[in-house]
């Protein structure tokens, strides 16, 4: 019997120190709980805040619009021309507001760019005549034809030397140059008649 108690004594003695310890365990736990769950507490109070800052400040500023997109690019004879939105397609400018769609997403004609023609359009785009009322695309500029009607377009300043034949002309869609394939073509160009007696080919 007595060996029987000594067994049941160490038992219990046993699972004692062992509820002891795992008692201690779960003290340890309720100690360390609040310090975590404080951490993550606060970080959620910083991200919280930091939404609110900036919501706030997107009502009381408004919110930033969006940048517009680059339009500008160089077309494959060296003018300024316009970015398609696949940033591949680069239109010379007399494919803008022309009717007919060549960006494929239609920007090309949209309202955007087509609403209030020359304003709307990307100045690096447009010329504006000698008058400043009339305009013309920017790649019509020093093509040999009079688009702006007082020749601005065609003028000295603007482009390089005539490459054709120079003499004051008798159609209003000229201006002082006619291009050397007009020579000698029975076709009286100059006022002078310097084009059919004079130009050399």
């Amino acid at each position: 019997d007595a060996d029987m108690t000594s067994v049941l004594s160490d038992g219990y003695s046993q699972f004692g120190s062992e509820m002891s310890l795992n008692h201690d365990k779960h003290k340890d736990c309720r100690n360390c709980c609040p310090r975590r769950c404080l951490l993550i507490s606060c970080a959620i109070v910083l991200i919280l805040g930091a939404m609110a800052v900036v919501l706030a400040c997107a009502i009381i500023f408004g919110i930033p619009p969006k940048q517009p997109i680059t339009r500008l690019c160089k077309t494959t004879s060296g003018t300024n021309g316009f970015l398609c939105d696949d940033r591949r397609t680069c239109l010379t400018s007399t494919h803008l507001c022309n009717g007919k769609v060549d960006c494929s997403n239609g920007e090309d004609e949209s309202n955007l760019y087509c609403g209030d023609l020359p304003h709307s359009l990307p100045k690096y785009l447009v010329f504006m005549c000698g008058n400043q009322r009339s305009w013309t695309y920017i790649d019509r500029k020093c093509d040999g034809k009079n688009h702006c009607g007082d020749c601005s377009d065609e003028s000295e300043l603007q482009c390089p030397s005539c490459s054709g034949w120079k003499c004051v002309t008798v159609f209003f869609s000229d201006c002082d140059c006619i291009p050397k394939s007009r020579c000698k073509d029975n076709i009286q160009d100059c006022s002078d008649m310097s084009d059919e007696k004079n130009c050399t080919m």
